[in-house]
């Protein structure tokens, strides 16, 4: 029914609206896999790079989002990139406060990772680049990650990831080129 074109389309069109399908490759969804990464580059009318996305989605209808948008800039200011990491699962999450809610997670039998992740209905998002891409560079050798999410009452809503190391060092050697010419692209 749609192409590449047009499901990229709806890709970058859910993600700017803050709502994503749990699985958005026809083909992942009929062999079963939930190694493989969907990947998503937009361009500008000018052909400039302005929006990356990746998504794999976990167990139990989870996936995790990789995002690096173009943002406008006031004029002479340089362009700035807002790059985000979002756990999506059907469980109702509640909002937190600006500044978040702790959120501890797993990559492989590595020591457990705490960071504080915004969240919204059934979503929590890390933010800011330098902890963003330090978690892009943790996740492209890792076998498996483990994300525990707090709801409103702050119990734990654990999701996993089963990744594969090789795959998912090319998305996100890709991801982090990608949003580097995201962020100095110039109109």
């Amino acid at each position: 029914m749609f192409d590449i074109f047009h499901r990229t389309i709806v890709l970058v069109s859910a993600c700017t609206l803050g709502v994503a399908a749990s699985d958005l490759s026809a083909t992942a969804a009929t062999t079963g896999t939930l190694r493989t990464w969907n990947y998503a580059l937009q361009t500008d009318q000018g052909g400039l790079p302005n929006r990356a996305l990746a998504q794999i989605r976990g167990e139990e209808g989870s996936s995790l989002w990789l995002s690096c948008t173009r943002v406008a800039a006031d004029e002479g200011d340089p362009p700035q990139a807002a790059v985000a990491v979002t756990v999506m699962q059907k469980a109702y999450l509640g909002p937190s406060d600006p500044k978040g809610r702790s959120t501890v997670y797993w990559l492989d039998d590595h020591p457990p990772e705490v960071s504080h992740w915004v969240y919204r209905d059934r979503y929590g998002q890390l933010r800011g680049e330098d902890q963003v891409m330090g978690f892009v560079a943790s996740l492209a050798t890792a076998q498996t990650l483990i994300v525990e999410l707090a709801n409103f009452r702050l119990e734990p809503q654990s999701v996993k990831f089963a990744l594969d190391p090789a795959e998912t060092n090319a998305v996100a050697e890709r991801f982090s080129k990608d949003c580097r010419s995201i962020a100095t692209a110039r109109d």
